[in-house]
């Protein structure tokens, strides 16, 4: 038999044609059957869910044979099929085409030779990790031409920004998600939505360059792990790699690369008497990079804790705020509130220990008390009483006195919130 050699996809399903009408693949006595998903149990909202088990019968397809299309989006529900992994789920989206395979199914304890179909994932029909769907018609004159040229051997180019093809009840055509661009030796997982993972290292000199490869030498490893891609200008077919500033949310792993990261704050005020760790653009050491709009620790049985052999940076543009139902703790040789800048003794001071003063100033008070008692009642040797100086400055002390004893009976120097150890 002949083997059709054309080139494309029309030459690949020819190839499967040949082999017979039920597109099956020999490989070592077992085979392989190329199946289209008609319908996937999701949820138990499915009209199948309770017939094929309830929810141990999720992802199980309804499928139809290449070469044997069902009418419209009917199928069959003696065609079905179970995933074959049981760790890794890919479940295909409608009109994609899976390959089948003939196993051992449950019943195998009562019967060795009772089998059923399970489904490994989807066939890279366009080599998208969006979708790979192939209708046996795609029913609309835009989508007939575009399917026709991808059938001939060409790209998958849609140009209207619309797609007509039943891939599910939510599931929505994108064209505005780009594959990543693979290097040498990278291990690449990737989602349908531009989130990705990549198991990469320092590609330098590539003929594409990338944001983490302008040190180190070529195998350092690293690892990204991003969510959702940056708009990019190119076409939607055209490969990209990851951008750590503009991608929605991503985790670098790194070694010895160095990111371009453009921190939200560049304050280094606080660091008037120390030096401010290495600027994040030029750091090229291993560490890991969080980036996202926002980011949220959250520790809902115990703590969270932050280490640094160095010194922990905390910079805003607006504010930093701290609350704790009980207390806040700082405990250190030196704390400086406000600015650690300038010469101590001058700009800089030193806090009051506030229960010293408030005793120092009872003190003052009761003397001053003590000194109004004998300036009314002070006399001359005669008995006569001194008027001309003590008796006028009575009043004064008096009044003074009630004042310092008002501040220390009600403690109005000491704060109830800020305390200060010696």
């Amino acid at each position: 038999m002949a083997l059709d050699v054309r080139y494309g996809l029309q030459g690949a399903i020819n190839t499967i044609s040949n082999l017979g009408n039920s597109t099956r693949i020999a490989i070592g006595g077992d085979k392989l059957l190329a199946v289209r998903v008609k319908h996937i149990i999701l949820d138990n909202n499915d009209p199948n869910f309770t017939a094929f088990g309830d929810w141990n019968g999720i992802g199980t397809i309804f499928w139809e044979p290449v070469g044997q299309p069902i009418p419209k989006d009917g199928y069959n529900i003696r065609n079905f099929a179970t995933p074959l992994f049981s760790n890794i789920k890919q479940y295909p989206l409608l009109n994609e085409i899976v390959y089948l395979v003939q196993l051992p199914n449950t019943n195998i304890s009562t019967n060795v030779s009772n089998v059923g179909y399970y489904y490994l994932p989807p066939i890279n029909m366009w080599n998208s990790q969006h979708h790979n769907a192939m209708p046996s018609s795609p029913g609309v004159p835009d989508q007939v031409a575009d399917y026709e040229s991808a059938l001939q051997g060409e790209v998958r180019r849609p140009e209207d920004n619309s797609s007509e093809i039943n891939l599910g009840d939510t599931f929505v055509e994108k064209l505005n998600i780009h594959p990543l661009l693979p290097y040498e030796g990278d291990v690449i997982y990737e989602g349908r939505w531009g989130n990705s993972i990549r198991l990469g290292s320092t590609v330098k000199n590539a003929n594409i360059t990338n944001e983490w490869s302008s040190t180190g030498t070529n195998g350092d490893p690293v690892t990204i792990i991003r969510n959702g891609q940056t708009e990019y200008s190119s076409d939607p077919w055209v490969p990209e790699t990851e951008k750590v500033n503009t991608d929605l949310s991503s985790i670098y792993l790194t070694s010895t690369q160095k990111l371009p990261i453009t921190p939200s704050s560049n304050l280094t005020d606080s660091y008037a008497k120390s030096k401010a760790p290495e600027d994040p653009r030029e750091y090229s050491k291993n560490q890991i990079t969080l980036n996202s709009g926002r980011l949220l620790f959250n520790a809902k049985d115990d703590a969270i804790i932050l280490g640094a052999n160095k010194t922990i940076h905390l910079t805003a543009n607006e504010s930093i705020n701290a609350d704790a139902s009980k207390y806040i703790a700082l405990t250190a040789p030196k704390v400086y509130l406000g600015s650690s800048q300038g010469v101590e003794g001058t700009n800089i001071q030193s806090a009051v220990l506030g229960e010293d003063l408030n005793a120092l100033l009872g003190e003052i008070a009761q003397y001053l008390s003590t000194l109004n008692t004998a300036f009314s009642s002070a006399t001359d040797s005669l008995a006569v009483p001194i008027v001309s100086l003590l008796s006028v400055a009575a009043p004064a002390s008096l009044a003074l006195s009630q004042r310092l004893q008002a501040v220390v009976n009600g403690k109005n120097l000491l704060s109830n919130k800020v305390k200060v150890s010696k």
